[in-house]
């Protein structure tokens, strides 16, 4: 049995279209310490929740909080050094929320 595939170009719109539809369905992990209104490995389809806008842009370690599925096992493996990038961002976004009020 033999398949074919047959070639388009894609024009500009297109690519943009799906590019924009991949982003939509785009699954976030939460990784960050429980804060009030967020759990730890709450998950998010189409990008970083809404409620939240405000912090994302006030503090990059808690945007950094937010990886995707397939990078949870990688962030719990570095988690376990205290002196990794992950444990220090952790630590940052934890020092954020305990200002906030």
């Amino acid at each position: 049995m033999t398949s074919t595939i047959k070639k388009q170009q894609a024009d500009a719109k297109q690519v943009g279209e799906v590019l924009e539809e991949s982003v939509k369905h785009e699954i976030l992990l939460y990784v960050g310490p429980t804060i009030k209104g967020l759990q730890r490995f709450s998950s998010f389809v189409g990008g970083y929740p809404e409620h939240f806008k405000e912090h994302l842009e006030q503090s990059p370690a808690f945007k950094k909080m937010f990886i995707l599925p397939e990078k949870l096992n990688e962030f719990q493996n570095n988690m376990v050094d205290a002196y990794s990038v992950e444990s220090m961002l952790f630590k940052k976004t934890e020092e954020y929320f305990s200002e906030v009020k």
